[in-house]
């Protein structure tokens, strides 16, 4: 049978419980669904959370930092302070990894420190300072909380596009499968219930016909 509203439809019991079984299994993935966005959220404001957190931390480490380099050079001079810069080794190596938060896959940046006898202090004790140290330990400080901040950061961006994914899903289920499949259970029933009134018609005229040539 075609309809303009429903297109080809075969208006049998068979088609009849098939549409009631999809219209129970859009539904439970809707719900599904709809968990899954509601625990993306909780964890979305969770790691804004954390994202704070560490803003606020690597700013403070950031100042300590700069302010101990400020007295740095104010006792050794900006001069010693670039060249020991320039030929500062590296002492932080960055790695990355990939990680899954609840099916989203993010980045995890992991700050290890290289450990090298004789690097970790590469100027003189002659050429050092209490600040100089200090600006150094913070700074190193403030490149683990930055990375930190860049995974949650990068993680926050990633959940907001799978929870605008998921939220379309069940909008979708929602306002346009879910309503179409009851709307066409309701019409396949109606027209089921409307071919039995026909058919008990249709038996009863019959009956009727037989007891009339009988009489």
């Amino acid at each position: 049978m075609a309809t303009p509203e429903f297109g080809t439809i075969s208006a049998t019991r068979m088609e009849l419980l098939d549409t009631r079984a999809r219209i129970r299994l859009a539904q439970k993935g809707h719900d599904l669904l709809k968990e899954k966005m509601d625990a993306l959220v909780i964890e979305l404001y969770a790691i804004k959370d954390e994202v704070r957190q560490a803003r606020k931390q690597v700013e403070e480490e950031l100042l300590i930092a700069y302010q101990s380099l400020a007295k740095a050079e104010m006792i050794l001079g900006p001069d010693r302070i670039r060249d020991l810069a320039l030929y500062a080794p590296a002492v932080l190596e960055i790695k990355t990894q990939t990680v899954s938060i609840m099916g989203v896959r993010s980045p995890r940046f992991v700050v290890e420190e290289i450990q090298k006898d004789g690097e970790d202090v590469f100027y003189g004790l002659s050429s050092s300072s209490a600040q100089l140290d200090r600006a150094i330990i913070f700074f190193r400080k403030s490149l683990k909380t930055l990375m930190i901040m860049a995974e949650k950061m990068t993680l926050l961006e990633k959940l907001a596009l799978e929870i605008n994914k998921t939220k379309r899903r069940v909008n979708a289920l929602n306002y346009i499968l879910i309503p179409k499949l009851i709307a066409t259970a309701t019409f396949i029933a109606s027209t089921l219930e409307e071919q039995e009134r026909e058919t008990f018609s249709r038996l009863k005229r019959v009956k009727a016909i037989l007891e009339a040539k009988k009489a």
